[in-house]
């Protein structure tokens, strides 16, 4: 290494410590003023040529990683970024110039909340602006994948993805026995006995486990809906096939799940067969890059990811339900 980079790493380290020890002090604020220092006071995104046409425009827009809020830290391989891929399709479907959407999903689904957000605002916006959408499904399409692609009015799948996974899931961990063996006693003091429920310093109760159960069953009757109302098949039809398994491109077609084998050229095409047009315009949504002080510390050796070791272990700390397949 050389003395530069030395330098470098001396300077953020100094800063680094500071910043810690102002945190402390100061309740944690100062660590993340100092990361919002960093990014662009809104989240953004650019445009491109897809495809030279002459003809009416079709916005691609794509859907990568997990579906989830937050994830900003270079430890994750997600291009996903929540709120900049809540204002793409804002803008596609407001934008008058653009007459039909394409949305290509390669993600093994993510959050509950971030999934719904999402379907809610695309059937809102399809009913405000009543553009076609077509679904072009990647390598993976599954859970909150899937779930997205309900308002979709044709969904396509290459012949290799794998989709499904209809289900939710929420999982902690137990290290009560691990606990024991290195002698460590958490002590809990609570206004209700169900106030630290899923603690991972214990068994779970029975009545925990029904709670539980109870908050997972609700939110697969709504993923079951939005399934049943998407493809336009009967409830209990829907929930013979929804127990969480995956699928490959045919069985779901067989099962009704999508509705043709086919890649995104293919979906462009349906796209543009809907706006009765044959030589489509197709602009591509991107995300700009977002520059924090994770990316700073990785910049200066990849070793350093001190944001988001933090992130990672306060997200760990609260288990989320989620429409995710893993």
């Amino acid at each position: 290494m050389n003395k530069k980079r030395w330098i470098s790493i001396a300077v953020i380290v100094v800063l680094l410590v500071i910043y810690v020890q102002t945190d402390v002090i100061s309740g944690g604020t100062n660590m993340g003023k100092l990361e919002k220092s960093l990014l662009p006071s809104e989240p953004s995104f650019t445009t491109g040529t897809y495809q030279e046409g002459t003809g009416k425009t079709i916005a691609l827009i794509n859907v990568n990683g997990t579906i989830q809020s937050g994830t900003d830290s270079l430890s994750s391989t997600d291009t996903y970024n929540h709120q900049i891929f809540l204002q793409e399709i804002e803008d596609a479907f407001t934008n008058p110039e653009i007459q039909a959407v394409v949305l290509a999903v390669d993600s093994p689904g993510g959050g509950v909340y971030e999934s719904d957000e999402i379907y809610q605002k695309l059937i809102s916006l399809k009913e405000r602006y009543p553009k076609p959408l077509v679904v072009s499904m990647g390598t993976l399409a599954a859970s909150g994948g899937y779930f997205i692609s309900m308002p979709a009015d044709e969904i396509l799948a290459t012949r290799d993805t794998l989709t499904g996974s209809i289900g939710v899931i929420m999982s902690t961990y137990n290290y009560s026995e691990l606990a024991k063996k290195l002698g460590v006693e958490e002590i809990v003091f609570k206004s209700g006995k169900n106030k630290d429920i899923m603690n991972p310093m214990r068994e779970a109760t029975e009545e925990e486990k029904q709670i539980m159960q109870g908050i997972i069953d609700e939110y697969y009757g709504y993923f079951v809906d939005a399934v049943a109302k998407g493809r336009k098949m009967d409830r209990q039809a829907v929930i013979k096939v929804a127990d969480g398994r995956i699928y490959t491109a045919m069985q779901a077609k067989s099962l009704g799940l999508i509705d043709q084998i086919g890649d995104l050229d293919g979906a462009i095409a349906e796209a543009a067969k809907m706006i009765n047009e044959s030589d489509p315009a197709v602009i591509q949504y991107q995300n700009e890059t977002l520059f924090n002080l994770n990316r700073l510390f990785s910049m200066v050796s990849p070793q350093l990811d001190f944001l988001g070791i933090k992130q990672n272990l306060q997200d760990s700390a609260a288990p989320t339900v989620m429409y995710l397949y893993r």
